[in-house]
């Protein structure tokens, strides 16, 4: 049972009341974290730790020299080569997120002005493709965007194109395979955001003058900033490490850092050098985010 005692706080009165949690409320929740903390030290820190230990080690004809520590692995990712390959992937990631982000927001706005039944279909509807298998979206953008497929075809009946258009295997076809995948993951935070804002707040400033835009910059815009930057944090770290939709409609000739990774460490067998790729990768990622969250705290802090 909880212990209750009282004790002068020194002004006269009787101090707080502090009870004492029983033990079964404190080891439950414990109880309930310790299988994921298990899950994540033996599948994802475990490997990591391993990782950061291959990368230090040379590669030769044996394989894997444990005897031996370099930093060769890490002084080769600094030829123009691979860094050429991060900057690409950097690149495209960061272009698929800000294209993500405008065309999310007009439909997260279309999406909140409707009744909640037609809300639930909108949403199922631009969520089900995360549904289907990453690989089976990829080639359904192959029948779209070939040479001959359904897109070329139709510009070229049309008459508006004399020659099919160069929509795959390029940065083309890798940017609309991602945007169409990861579109959710900026819409959904937008829509959230966009439902709670006052409805009073923008009928006020219309009253008071202030245009469509004027109101958008003023009061959305700031409302809705830390949703959107959430929603571009993922999508960005989920396009960094995408692969299977740079593979199939990028090919050999649009490299990103996952697609020369698999070719390194699962082709030429070269997994410190694979290990190194990966934790360079990481904390690009890790360091690019931080920014973004740093300059999404200063902007909220500086319009506060």
């Amino acid at each position: 049972m909880a212990s209750i005692i009282p004790s002068d706080d020194g002004h006269g009165g009787a101090a707080p009341v502090r009870r004492r949690a029983a033990p079964g409320l404190i080891w439950f929740p414990l109880a309930c974290v310790l299988p994921l903390v298990v899950l994540m030290l033996g599948f994802f820190l475990w490997p990591l730790l391993g990782a950061i230990v291959n990368s230090f080690h040379p590669y030769g004809l044996a394989g894997i020299d444990s005897a031996h520590w370099t930093l060769v692995n890490y002084r080769t990712l600094l030829d123009s080569f691979y860094l050429g390959v991060l900057w690409r992937t950097v690149r495209i990631s960061f272009l698929i997120s800000l294209i993500t982000a405008v065309l999310a927001y007009p439909v997260a706005w279309y999406a909140t002005r409707l009744r909640p039944t037609a809300q639930a279909y909108l949403l199922i509807l631009y969520v089900s493709p995360w549904l289907v298998n990453v690989a089976v979206k990829a080639f359904g953008w192959t029948v779209l965007l070939s040479p001959r497929g359904l897109i070329n075809r139709s510009l070229m009946s049309l008459g508006l194109v004399d020659s099919p258009l160069p929509l795959m295997f390029n940065e083309t076809g890798v940017v609309i395979g991602l945007v169409h995948a990861h579109f959710m993951f900026v819409l959904l935070p937008l829509w959230a955001a966009l439902g709670g804002i006052d409805r009073n707040l923008l009928w006020a400033a219309s009253g008071l003058g202030a245009t469509g835009p004027a109101v958008f910059r003023s009061i959305v815009l700031p409302l809705t900033l830390p949703a959107l930057l959430a929603g571009m944090i993922i999508n960005f770290t989920i396009n960094m490490a995408a692969f299977a939709t740079p593979a199939l409609l990028g090919g050999s000739r649009v490299q990103v850092v996952s697609t020369l990774a698999y070719r390194i460490n699962l082709i030429d067998l070269n997994w410190p050098l694979g290990a190194a790729m990966a934790l360079v990768l990481l904390a690009v990622t890790l360091a690019l985010v931080l920014a973004a969250q740093r300059l999404g705290t200063a902007r909220r802090e500086a319009s506060a």
